[in-house]
């Protein structure tokens, strides 16, 4: 994972970064930016991506989100910032746009477990595990 944080660090990951955000906003009014939990997750994230990806992710993630929106915004209205769920610190993720780029990565198979691979020993379980619960397919770690 040294070189997905290094890409994070010098940039690589900007455009992701910036689609996750604007995309968020059409699912979620709230988002916490201060605590540190995307800057943690975004390069784990980042390194489940294929490198010969990277530059054509951005388009990817924002079509997942055109895709997926229904099931997005039902899953946000259930378990996002605002809902009842979070209020009780479970779902944590979701309150970061970063979130997005994980429950993209959960919808093919393999990529899910790549993402698993990557989050293990790196990232608490519970996160992934939330997020995977929450998108149906089950915990991961």
């Amino acid at each position: 994972m040294g070189r997905a944080a290094e890409d994070v660090r010098q940039g690589d990951a900007d455009a992701v970064l910036a689609v996750a955000v604007r995309s968020y906003a059409l699912f979620a009014v709230h988002a916490r930016f201060g605590d540190g939990m995307g800057e943690e997750v975004l390069p784990v994230a980042w390194s489940a991506i294929p490198p010969a990806e990277h530059a054509g992710y951005p388009g990817v993630l924002e079509e997942y989100g055109q895709d997926y929106r229904e099931r997005l915004d039902e899953l946000f209205a259930e378990y996002g910032p605002q809902s009842a769920t979070a209020q009780h610190g479970r779902r944590e993720l979701l309150a970061h746009p970063v979130s997005l780029i994980v429950l993209e990565r959960l919808v093919a198979v393999r990529s899910r477990y790549v993402l698993a691979a990557r989050y293990n020993g790196e990232l608490p379980d519970r996160w992934l595990n939330d997020m995977s619960a929450a998108w149906g397919v089950g915990e991961l770690l």
